[in-house]
């Protein structure tokens, strides 16, 4: 295992050093493959499209929009676009390239953040072999959530200014008097910023804990720390302001994210299922996390007690968090897990040949570490960025971005069929569907409702779309009261077939994957099945 003590090796010459690769840029290649091989996964949510055409809003208005104009259940109400930038770089990214420009740059993003993550493993002195089985580990853990949507910004930013605090931390540099300055950013961008500010009550109380556990209770360096995270806490928080809604936004986070009975009904809000593949993998991690949370606490390391039991109980409280948990937690369990790894290699007592041949090994080990710390291993990082940038605008790009929402999950063809048929009148379609419809038909079809649930729970229509979605008695009234003319339903999906089944709707589309009915009002001629 690796160690602080410095181990003498050839030197590596200055242009080796920019053109071999490093363990780090090894680390990147893998976790590229990684998101090349599940490209697909980022077009599985239809938020990605109203996202898009929100940003196309704002490019063309130059303003951020104050009240809705993609549905018609809700039109004109306030609606508060709070990742308003993320929004309106998606739509830039979408003139670029398309769909491929938004998914080539969701993985771009993801490369850089999880490269940053290796770099930040490496600095807090984690072995490189472990700290890049670990960058892949949370690279794995966190494929459940690689959507193309605004909260990929966050898992840059975050290991952003984790690398500033921790810096602030064990080395007192001044990077972390710029996190008002990145929290003004990441409050355009996404609202996971309002995490830091529990971080930093911890960073406060854990290094007060950690001087008290050395004797240092009366040293005013304690005092000075905890007074800088308060301060810098403090100015973050007003740096938050700097966003179009200023104030009201915390306001607005306040009541969604305590919105107990609105986030129950939101997938990825739930907590994780520890029967499916993806949820294994959060068990592993956290699992990992408690191992290391032992071994801090024996360290007194008590900052990163804290870090780890506030992830933990996000990610036990909501799968969404686990993007942001691996981010913050792998870089612990690294430190941690070389610190035990290197302390059993040095206390391993071996017999006298066994041991020769130990100290060899451990010898060689760490001659290859010593000449991988003089390679930058530039090179590659850069190769991956330019070949990613040049597959998105080439004919590659279909075969290995997969830029398109997969017809076997949204109305592909039936979204065809209802522009050509200009169907008119108000739809029904859920959550889902309403989304992709806004990325397909609008401004021509407002949604009854999409993906923005937040927005919408300021009037009835989700509990309205989820009494007709489960066919309560009321379902036919409440599509007679918002004027319904057409529905956009899954193929197989009870409230189409029972609306048939009443002689007031008729089926005009169908296929694979959806069906359309239209009012019947015995005038109808449009049919096509598939």
């Amino acid at each position: 295992m690796s160690d602080s003590r410095q181990i003498e090796a050839p030197q590596v010459g200055a242009a080796a050093r920019w053109l071999l690769p490093s363990l780090g840029s090894f680390c990147l290649l893998l976790v590229a493959y990684l998101l090349l091989v599940n490209s697909w996964r980022f077009l599985l949510d239809s938020d990605t499209g109203w996202h898009i055409r929100a940003g196309d809003l704002i490019r063309q208005t130059r303003a951020v929009p104050r009240h809705d104009d993609f549905s018609f259940t809700m039109s004109g109400h306030e609606w508060f676009a709070w990742e308003w930038l993320a929004d309106a770089l998606m739509s830039a990214a979408t003139q670029v390239g398309g769909l491929a420009g938004v998914v080539g740059g969701a993985i771009l993003l993801l490369c850089a953040s999880y490269a940053a993550l290796y770099r930040l493993m490496v600095a807090r002195r984690a072995d490189p072999l472990v700290a890049c089985g670990l960058t892949v580990f949370a690279a794995c853990a966190s494929i459940v959530h690689w959507l193309a949507r605004p909260h990929l910004f966050s898992i840059a930013l975050m290991v952003a200014w984790y690398a500033m605090a921790e810096s602030y931390r064990r080395r007192r540099t001044r990077w972390i008097f710029a996190t008002p300055l990145l929290v003004a950013l990441w409050a355009n961008l996404h609202g996971g910023f309002v995490v830091i500010f529990p971080m930093l009550v911890i960073y406060a109380a854990g290094e007060a804990l950690e001087f008290a556990g050395r004797g240092g209770w009366k040293r005013p360096e304690w005092r000075q720390a905890v007074a800088t995270y308060g301060g810098v806490g403090l100015f973050s928080a007003l740096a938050a302001l700097a966003t179009p809604y200023t104030f009201r936004l915390y306001g607005h986070l306040w009541r969604y994210l305590t919105d107990r009975e609105l986030l129950a009904k939101i997938q990825e809000f739930q907590s994780p299922d520890f029967h499916s593949a993806d949820g294994k993998l959060i068990e592993v991690l956290l699992l990992l996390a408690a191992v290391a949370a032992v071994l801090a606490v024996r360290d007194r390391r008590f900052v990163e007690v804290g870090l780890l039991l506030l992830w933990s109980h996000l990610t036990l409280q909501s799968e969404r968090h686990v993007t942001l948990a691996a981010m913050v937690m792998t870089p612990i369990i690294a430190e941690r897990l070389s610190l035990a790894l290197r302390a059993a290699a040095e206390s391993a007592a071996p017999g006298e040949k066994a041991a020769r041949w130990w100290r060899a090994i451990v010898a060689w080990y760490r001659g290859i570490l010593a000449i991988d710390r003089q390679l930058t291993g530039a090179l590659v990082y850069v190769a991956v960025a330019v070949l990613l940038v040049a597959v998105t605008g080439s004919r590659w790009a279909d075969r290995l971005l997969h830029p398109r929402f997969d017809p076997q999950r949204f109305p592909v063809a039936a979204a065809d069929f209802i522009a050509t048929a200009q169907l008119g009148g108000r739809p029904y379609a859920h959550d889902q569907y309403g989304g992709y419809l806004i990325y397909r038909l609008y401004p021509q079809v407002k949604v009854f409702v999409d993906g923005r649930s937040d927005f919408y729970r300021q009037g009835p229509v989700l509990d309205d779309a989820q009494q007709i979605a489960t066919l309560k008695p009321s379902w036919a009234e409440l599509l007679e009261k918002y004027d319904v003319r057409w529905m956009l339903l899954r193929r197989d999906e009870p409230l189409g077939q029972l609306a048939q089944a009443g002689g007031r709707w008729l089926s005009i589309y169908r296929d694979g994957t959806a069906q359309v009915l239209i009012k019947n009002s015995g005038q109808s001629s449009i049919t096509s099945e598939k």
